[in-house]
């Protein structure tokens, strides 16, 4: 084969070969699934594994061993892992200053009950999320006080994950300011704002029908009640640092950087638990001598999120063999041939975007990789609306991102769950399972492809005024 058309990168059985790594880390990743294993350390041996497999069927082993170390060396890598470390640090800050304590003081005092207690999550992170933008950052700035607070007051612990995670991705796909909102706009020729005015109806139906459910679902789990010997006695103290995750959300509504977000909060965090005496000197930094041992809550904070950093880095060099290999564009070309109808196209560019997002688990790049095939065959074959074709797009995404079991957001909800030090009963998975707002989204957007519901066309004559205009701007 031509390399040009194959790639940079080739593997013995051309694109078969190369897609045979990401299978072994999926094939790994499902068994521990189905045997209750699904945890994010666990994930490092099938992505050895992975790795194992493509050095051994690169038919330039040296050069498949340095692609996989510039996947891992990428800048998206490095901000991810950042911030990850950053959020562990402000996370454990707050959990030891008593924020938590005192959450759940508020909680029992007010007798909110479970099932409303994760209603309120829900719409909570719709609005944080809407209002900055960031799925991650809400998860980041949610998870680590919600769930012990949830787990406290017997709310289903997967259930509430699974609203933090759905409520990350329901602004993500709406927000003006959201990076995917973007790409999917401009990708499809068509301005931010009339894009979410469009999408209104298909993400808002699908967040109703999410909101009964969690309801329904949020209590009755088998997290065991409060216990005084992790998070001491109750009282409200610790509600003062309640200061600190507003100023992060505020920080992030400016559109600052995560990175910079996270740090002025960790910095406010610990000189405001400091000055109320909720955190000693002491308590920042502990190097035991006797058993060569370091901690403390800025140790402690960046090593509960060692697991899923661990796992981002493998993960992201075997997708940087997916992309140099040309796997990718020979996925999209092989099925964009099933276009045939308007009703085709849009259920073949949902399919395609599945894939995309569970071999990436990046929607924002899959939305600028499949972009250009969604704008030709739905806007230039069939003359079905931009709107549509951008909606389609970042929706299905957006869905597909919260049910992926090894995507970062159900995982860094896991993360921050099991180091709060509230008892965890559940496993990635379940978090993915209880995700409903990402299975009513997916169920609205196939429903609209298969139905028809909410599609429209462009005009004969107003489609010929826009195509000479592109021609013109080119």
């Amino acid at each position: 084969m031509d390399e040009k058309k194959t790639g940079t990168l080739q593997f013995r059985g051309g694109m078969f070969g190369a897609a045979i790594p990401f299978l072994v880390l999926f094939v790994g990743i499902i068994l521990l699934a189905l045997t209750g294993r699904a945890f994010p350390m666990a994930f490092w041996v099938p992505s050895l594994a992975a790795i194992l497999a493509a050095l051994l069927l690169a038919k330039k082993p040296t050069q498949c061993a340095e692609q996989l170390v510039k996947g891992m060396a990428s800048e998206m890598v490095a901000i991810m892992m950042m911030a990850w470390f950053l959020a562990g640090i402000v996370a454990q800050i707050l959990k030891v200053a008593g924020l938590v304590n005192g959450l759940i003081w508020l909680c029992v005092n007010a007798n909110v009950s479970p099932r409303l207690f994760t209603l309120l999550v829900f719409i909570l992170g719709c609005t944080m999320s809407t209002a900055t933008g960031t799925a991650l950052g809400t998860v980041i700035a949610l998870s680590p006080i919600i769930y012990p607070v949830g787990a406290a007051i017997g709310c289903n612990g997967a259930v509430l994950c699974g609203a933090i995670v759905s409520a990350a991705y329901f602004g993500d796909n709406i927000a003006p300011v959201s990076d995917t909102t973007i790409a999917s706009a401009y990708t499809q020729g068509i301005d931010v704002a009339a894009v979410v005015r469009s999408r209104l109806k298909y993400a808002l139906i699908a967040a109703a029908f999410a909101a009964v459910l969690f309801f329904i679902t949020g209590s009755g789990g088998q997290v065991k009640p409060y216990d005084p010997a992790v998070f001491g006695e109750l009282q409200p103290n610790g509600l003062i640092m309640l200061i600190v995750p507003a100023l992060l959300i505020f920080f992030m509504f400016r559109g600052m950087h995560l990175i910079i977000a996270l740090m002025s909060s960790g910095v406010l965090a610990l000189i405001l638990a400091l000055i109320t005496g909720l955190l000693t000197p002491d308590q920042i930094l502990i190097v035991n001598l006797s058993n060569f041992t370091v901690g403390g809550v800025l140790v402690d904070g960046i090593m509960g999120l060692v697991d899923i950093a661990i796992f981002a880095f493998m993960l992201m060099g075997l997708i940087n063999l997916l992309e140099k290999s040309g796997f990718f564009q020979w996925l999209i070309n092989s099925l964009s041939s099933m276009t045939k109808t308007p009703r085709s196209a849009e259920i073949t560019i949902n399919i395609i975007n599945i894939i995309l997002n569970m071999l990436t688990v990046a929607n924002t790049i899959v939305i600028v990789m499949l972009g250009p095939l969604a704008r030709k065959t739905l806007v230039q074959r069939h003359h079905i609306t931009r709107d549509r074709s951008a909606n389609i797009l970042d929706a299905t995404a957006g869905a597909a991102m919260c049910l992926i079991p090894y995507g970062f957001a159900p995982m860094l909800a896991f993360m921050f769950a099991a180091g709060s030090g509230a008892a965890v009963d559940f496993s990635v998975v379940k978090i993915c399972l209880f995700s409903y707002h990402g299975w009513t989204l997916m169920a609205v957007m196939f429903f609209a492809s298969i139905t028809g519901w909410g599609r429209t066309f462009i005009p004969n004559d107003k489609y010929e005024a826009e195509m000479l205009k592109e021609e013109d701007a080119q």
